[in-house]
């Protein structure tokens, strides 16, 4: 990941509005995109370098921590544990761990066995453009614990009253500190607040109830799914433990923005196309075939200018909450030939004596022909 600061990549000011910002990285992708720097790494990874800040600024809540906080910005948030990203069931350990979960218990007698709902699971799902724009259907794999099969969710047999505790679930502990004796009521060691025993503990499961296997899930994705959208799949988390409550898991999407020259930006689609400086002078039709959503008649007026905009609106990705598109935006980016063959070069000459303009020089300046 970059360390460099994300203004300074994409050559803005820190103050850049969203349009500057879309702009800059729009200018730096075609720039550095690998499809025109073929085996050229220093371009890949600057292009890697130009997506890295374009998506921490062009994100109003990201950009804001980012400007708060610098690259440092992800290390504490609500959905952030200290260092990284907390897993749903270390949540729900934590959450456990102060309210009646205990800790685990020591030898055959068991462990923490407690009634309660089944953790949260979390699941990044990579999906392409094409699908982000039309939907589709993704299959993901993953583990989540579910019912053991060994004990039937029985955790082991001849089951019997917790000796340590007498079915109370805790116990009583006494220590002396410098204020005097203190008594303290925790979990059972044994039992942990189960106030269960067994004799034959399930080997599958060694109590847990539950055991992990790798599950298989089709995923509907709707068209307009956006990068870092999540959907909550209701029942699909963890199995419970002594009750039929299971978990959720949280689908968080993250979405391919850009293939060759089409580049996306929520609703909007963007591609970058070149167009002969002859067929801008003059102005024609063209029927021009667009990666990912396919064939497109654009018409090109007579004196386009490079760097204007073709909008087909509607023509975008369809908005996630409702019945309505985004536009396409075509870029026209008209490059000057560096090379002309000699009829070519004769007919200029005539347009370059007509218009009295010297050509004697070998740095051809094209705007001076038409100005």
């Amino acid at each position: 990941m970059s360390k460099r600061d994300y203004y300074e990549v994409l050559g803005i000011p820190k103050g850049a509005s969203s349009d500057e910002i879309k702009k800059a990285y729009r200018k730096l992708a075609m720039q550095y995109h690998p499809d025109r720097n073929k085996g050229d790494s220093d371009a890949e990874q600057k292009f890697k370098e130009i997506g890295e800040a374009y998506g921490t600024l062009s994100d109003a809540w990201k950009k804001q921590s980012y400007d708060t906080f610098g690259h440092g910005w992800g290390w504490w948030n609500p959905f952030w544990g200290w260092g990284g990203w907390f897993q749903w069931e270390d949540i729900s350990d934590i959450f456990n761990s102060f309210f009646g979960g205990g800790f685990s218990g020591g030898g055959q007698r068991g462990r923490r066995q407690t009634e309660r709902r089944g953790e949260d699971l979390e699941y990044d799902l990579h999906t392409d453009l094409k699908t982000s724009i039309y939907g589709g259907v993704e299959t993901i794999e993953f583990n989540k614990r579910v019912e053991c099969e060994g004990c039937s969710w029985a955790g082991g047999s001849w089951k019997q009253t917790c000796g340590t505790c007498g079915w109370q679930g805790q116990v009583t502990r006494t220590s002396q500190s410098p204020f005097g004796v203190i008594q303290q009521t925790v979990a059972c060691p044994d039992c942990n607040w189960s106030w269960e025993s067994f004799e034959d503990i399930c080997s599958d499961c060694n109590w847990e109830k539950r055991s992990v296997k790798k599950q298989k899930l089709d995923i509907d994705v709707p068209a307009g799914i956006d990068d870092g959208m999540v959907i909550k799949m209701t029942d699909e988390g963890n199995a419970g433990v002594g009750t039929k409550a299971a978990g959720s898991l949280y689908i968080r999407f993250h979405v391919q923005t850009e293939e060759k020259w089409l580049i996306r930006d929520g609703v909007d689609l963007h591609y970058d196309l070149e167009v002969d400086f002859i067929e801008a002078l003059l102005g024609t039709k063209k029927e021009i075939n667009i990666p990912v959503i396919g064939k497109r008649s654009i018409s090109i007026d007579a004196g386009t200018q490079a760097e204007s905009v073709i909008k087909i609106s509607g023509d975008g990705v369809k908005h996630i909450d409702r019945d309505a598109k985004g536009d396409l935006l075509i870029h026209i980016h008209i490059p000057v030939p560096k090379k002309l063959s000699k009829k070519e070069r004769e007919l200029f000459e005539e347009i370059a004596k007509e218009k009295k303009i010297n050509v004697n020089s070998k740095k051809w300046v094209f705007e001076k022909l038409f100005s």
